[in-house]
């Protein structure tokens, strides 16, 4: 028994990675894995036609009756024709195990089923983007340096004294498959332990890193060919990788496929590609496809550095800004003169915003200085509304009601949560989707936030919140009727979530290393901080009469809505659902909401009028019932 023998046992016993659509994966895993075994373990039972050792021949007579088993288990699962079909050549594979055939007949009929298998594509083999060698380089040297030594030959101080000796990366003929199932899994009875608090970005970046050691580090850097995939990459050993990089008469070595890290393109080169397409484009007289251009140098250039240019050169951020709108209305009316020297403006400002995130030091303080930011602004605007939602629901005394804003608000945060763990595919989300869906979220709010201002003015006096108690308690009480409260709560708290998401993002793509470690803390802080501010809220405002309270949050949530207006607008404007029409006169205050455009101060006046006209009203309707109340008196 070789010392990879434990490995590939334990492997086999206990692999369970993700499946898409097969309930017991473990089986099918085990399957794939005992093939993989006999490939390789054959050649150690059986040499010319003799077993040259009886107990590993047992094994794998035994494992090759496991396979046929495990087929015949899994066929009604998988309900699969191309699987059902296994059973024959699984059954050719022990005849020919017990006839002690040559290895590579064996090898070759084991590999040729275990490829058909994972060509099924019902098995997720393959991470979801390119793995981070850098990244799994510093995994490495918190994790495992210290059994496997520093270059991997399994040497490490700690690794010395272990029985089995750990696994040397240079020997060892593993594919990032098989190093992922044991360093998620570790092997029982052996100093390998379960990493499975990595996430499973890091579980792949180490797994790939891992294969690398065995290849020099100075190799030249290569493009990989057309042909090769992740998902082969992924579940080739070098061997096989070697085959395939011959069959192809591919000049890259394997040793530059285990160095390859995909560069991540700077968004503000894909800013500088599209806008330089776009005025190309527009000289040739296709305005349509120029302004696609120029949205897409905005969309997917700028905005995702936006937040992060902004901490240096907020100035910077507004004049690109500024430019960019007004450079697609130029392209809209086929101003060729203003097209021409705005494009201009915007080659050099965005060369300029380069140099500056080039020279910006993403230090642990900077990536902590700016999360905390922008927690504690995104959760200042969706508490204030959750509190003053609270506050109003506490005299009334109905549970159902309030569960229902706790269940939305905490919804919200969750999917927050869980979305942070999906960044690389709302990352790739095209920017337009990205503003849809927060500019939606902003409409949504403003229009429940104007009937929530507009209700707590008219109920600031306490004779009619007393009357409002005694005849629509109830009913909400015996109707369930919170799915309204519910959905508010989650649209005000998961547009805000969402986009701290984004921004949180676009910082860990600057610095991975340091972002993983400030993030959590800047949250952490955030979370204090939000504590600390939620208790004074309420502690001040439970000493308010209801009715001074209903007014001051009356006013407070109708500012908010003037805000969430103009942002709204603009998010759809973003995206290219609205027009722009720039003015010179107007102020760009984003805390706001405030944008020089005529669109979205138009929409901010409007929602302004709507909210003095109901205020107005409610005065008026307050001054009758007085007169009416005097009249009376009088009588």
């Amino acid at each position: 028994m070789n010392k990879y023998k434990k490995f590939f046992i334990f492997v086999f016993l206990s692999a369970n990675l993700f499946s898409q659509g097969i309930e017991n994966d473990t089986d099918l895993r085990t399957l794939v894995t005992l093939l993989d075994y006999i490939s390789k373990d054959y050649s150690v039972a059986v040499e010319g036609g003799k077993v040259i050792n009886e107990f590993e021949f047992a094994e794998i007579t035994e494992f090759a009756e496991k396979a046929i088993a495990l087929q015949q288990d899994l066929s009604p699962t998988i309900n699969n024709t191309r699987f059902e079909k296994l059973h024959e050549p699984l059954q050719e594979l022990q005849k020919a195990i017990v006839e002690k055939r040559e290895a590579e007949v064996i090898s070759t009929i084991a590999l040729n089923i275990k490829n058909r298998i994972l060509n099924l594509g019902i098995l997720k083999i393959t991470p979801n983007r390119y793995p981070s060698l850098k990244n799994g380089a510093v995994l490495y040297q918190n994790n495992c340096v210290s059994c496997h030594g520093s270059q991997g030959y399994g040497d490490g101080a700690l690794g010395r004294n272990l029985n089995p000796a750990p696994t040397n990366f240079h020997e060892a003929q593993l594919s990032p498959l098989q190093a992922y199932n044991v360093i998620k899994l570790g092997i029982e009875g052996t100093g390998m332990a379960s990493y499975n608090h990595l996430s499973e970005k890091e579980l792949w970046d180490l797994s790939f890193y891992v294969l690398s050691l065995k290849h020099n580090e100075e190799i030249s850097k290569a493009q990989l060919s057309s042909n090769l995939h992740l998902d082969s990459i992924s579940k080739w050993n070098d061997e096989e990788l070697q085959h395939f990089l011959n069959k192809s008469s591919s000049s890259i070595t394997v040793g530059q496929v285990r160095h390859y890290e995909p560069e991540r393109r700077n968004p503000l080169d894909v800013a500088m590609e599209n806008l330089n397409l776009s005025y190309d484009v527009f000289q040739k007289g296709n305005n349509k496809v120029a302004e696609k251009y120029a949205l897409t140098s905005y969309l997917e250039g700028v905005e995702l550095v936006e937040n992060i240019l902004g901490a240096s050169a907020p100035s910077l951020v507004r004049d690109i800004e500024r430019d960019m709108i007004a450079y697609r209305k130029a392209l809209q009316n086929n101003n060729k003169i203003g097209a021409k020297n705005y494009y201009n403006e915007l080659k050099e400002k965005i060369t300029s915003a380069k140099s500056i995130l080039a020279e910006r030091d993403y230090s642990f303080a900077f990536i902590y200085g700016a999360a905390l930011s922008i927690l504690i602004r995104e959760a200042l605007e969706a508490l204030l509304i959750i509190l003053i939602i609270l506050r109003v629901l506490k005299p009334m005394k109905i549970k159902r009601a309030v569960v229902a804003v706790h269940s939305g608000w905490v919804l919200a945060v969750l999917i927050g949560v869980v979305s942070w763990f999906f960044v690389d595919k709302l990352i790739n989300l095209s920017g337009a989707s990205r503003e849809l869906m927060e500019g939606v979220g902003a409409i949504l709010a403003v229009l429940v936030l104007l009937f929530a201002g507009i209700w707590l003015h008219s109920h600031s006096e306490i004779s009619k919140w007393k009357h409002f108690i005694r005849n629509k308690i109830n009913r909400i009480s015996e109707t369930g009727n919170g799915i309204g409260l519910f959905i508010f709560s989650f649209i005000v708290v998961f547009r805000e979530a969402f986009e701290v998401v984004l921004f949180l993002s676009s910082l860990k793509l600057s610095n991975p290393d340091v972002a993983n470690s400030a993030i959590p803390w800047a949250l952490l802080t955030s979370i204090v901080i939000i504590a600390i501010i939620t208790i004074v809220f309420l502690k001040f405002t439970n000493k308010l009469p209801i009715g001074k309270f209903f007014k001051l949050a009356s006013y407070m949530v109708a500012v908010l809505a003037v805000v969430l207006a103009g942002k709204g607008i603009m998010a759809f404007q973003e995206a290219g659902y609205i027009p722009i029409s720039p003015v010179d006169f107007a102020l760009h205050i984003d805390l706001l909401g405030i944008y020089p455009n005529l669109q979205s101060i138009l929409a901010q006046l409007l929602v302004l009028a709507i909210i003095v006209f109901f205020h107005w009203r409610n005065r008026n309707q307050k001054g009758k019932l007085q007169s009416s109340q005097e009249l009376v008196t009088e009588e």
